[in-house]
């Protein structure tokens, strides 16, 4: 399995991420045509730390345009890389990001309005780790490429020349991939050392649910969530991630025994995490994630002469203040519509005659021109988030939340984190706090992943 390229910011020198053509091997042998950041596919994970002030240039050697979002990244919307931000062909953007935050996994990714999805999906993206003084205190996994390690999971399909193929014809699920590649490459294996192993998991896919585990059924941690590290680590044998979804888990090799990790039907009794009941329904395994589809991610076997950390891991990683909820903090409510065959859902659209049905939240299609929602900055709010048509992963710009409940439970223990993308199969309900502005020209957006 490669490694990214890793990209620290000294806070003077600016970072330069070029998007170009090239070529990959996606597959032994075969040299896939490909964008990616500073070379071929993918692109180097960048890493800053709270406090910094990190200048860095985006420049487009693409023959489209293309609008770069830093998706976890705590920063006003001019910053934010939506989709009124596209860098034209030839074209480059400079900017100075401050960071706020605490430590995470976030990653970079296109938002360029009607080509998000075949952008990513032809391999433009990449990591953003985040440290602070916490994250560097804690005994954990902390050596990039060694035993701590960025796993990009995504699904891809390819033609008989070995060109990715990516259509959007089913609308509904979202384009699925036949087979998974990690950091760039199926079939991917990684030597690890004998001892602790922190896996910085992003669901780079453009619509598959991933539902992971290993093949021995063994227990990990999970220490952090998409926006930081949980208050203590959680004992899990199953983790459910969702397109834009980060997740950290910490495994142990100390046993010398090797394992692959696998996505595939539930194993637990519960049919879910193995910490919380079952799915209300089950029709989601079947909806967009193909929950039941089987695959074999990433082999990590061990190597005993590579140096590794040893010993249990903090009882305590965290300290998040969860606020009461208040009476008089205002709830705004968000339903997503999705086209439906007999016609009773979804939304009308009069400018695209062509279509029956569209996709929307609250009876609007999305809208470059409008502003859907005006928030106060600093103010908490509660959310509630509704699906009518299938399941989604929602995500937001420019912030974190907390999980208040989903499909109508209390939020589990390992979820009980920062997140900034949810499930929502039926329900999800959330607080959630701006600490930063967004102006008209350059609003923050809130969305299905998929």
């Amino acid at each position: 399995m490669p490694v990214p390229k890793l990209m620290e910011s000294s806070g003077d020198t600016p970072l330069e991420l070029t998007m170009g053509t090239g070529e990959w091997e996606l597959l032994p042998g075969i040299r896939t045509p490909t964008i990616g950041f500073n070379g071929p596919y993918l692109g180097p994970t960048v890493r800053v730390r709270d406090g910094q002030n990190v200048p860095i240039t985006y420049s487009n050697n693409l023959s489209e345009a293309v609008a770069i979002h830093g998706h976890g990244l705590h920063v006003p919307g001019e910053l934010d890389g939506g989709p009124q931000r596209e860098i034209e062909p030839g074209g480059s953007w400079s900017v100075e990001l401050p960071i706020r935050q605490q430590a995470c996994t976030s990653w970079y990714h296109p938002h360029t309005h009607g080509k998000t999805g075949p952008q990513a999906y032809h391999g433009l993206a990449g990591l953003i780790i985040i440290d602070d003084e916490n994250s560097e205190s804690l005994a954990i996994p902390k050596t990039y490429g060694l035993d701590d390690l960025p796993v990009v999971v995504q699904d891809r399909m390819l033609d008989g020349q070995g060109r990715l193929v990516y259509s959007v014809g089913d609308a509904e699920n979202g384009f699925l991939g036949d087979r998974v590649t990690v950091n760039g490459i199926t079939d991917a294996t990684r030597a690890v050392p004998a001892g602790l192993v922190r896996l910085r998991v992003l669901n780079g896919s453009n619509a598959r649910y991933y539902r992971f585990r290993f093949s021995d059924n063994r227990v990990f941690h999970k220490i952090a969530t998409d926006g930081g590290f949980l208050n203590e680590p959680v004992p899990i044998r199953e983790v459910v991630v969702l397109p834009g979804e980060r997740n950290e888990i910490v495994v142990d090799f100390s046993d010398g025994n090797s394992a692959m990790l696998v996505s595939g039907p539930s194993q637990s009794p519960s049919g879910d995490s193995g910490r919380r009941g079952g799915d209300r329904r089950r029709r989601n395994d079947w909806e967009p994630g193909r929950l039941t589809d089987s695959f074999e991610i990433l082999e990590l076997t061990v190597d005993p002469d590579l140096p590794a950390v040893r010993g249990p891991l903090p009882r305590q990683s965290n300290a998040i203040s969860r606020p009461t909820v208040r009476p008089d903090w205002p709830v705004r409510r968000f339903e997503m519509f999705m086209p439906e065959n007999d016609g009773r859902r979804g939304i009308s659209d009069s400018q695209r005659p062509d279509m029956d049905m569209v996709m929307g939240i609250n009876g609007r299609t999305m809208d470059m021109h409008v502003i859907n929602e005006r928030v106060r900055r600093s103010q908490w709010e509660r959310w509630e988030v509704r699906s009518l048509d299938g399941s989604h992963p929602f995500h937001v710009h420019g912030c974190s939340f907390l999980l208040l409940s989903q499909e109508g439970r209390p939020v589990s223990d390992e979820d009980a984190g920062w997140k900034d993308t949810v499930r929502v199969d039926d329900q999800a309900e959330f607080l959630v706090r701006f600490e930063h502005e967004a102006t008209d020209q350059y609003p923050y957006m809130y969305h299905c992943h998929i």
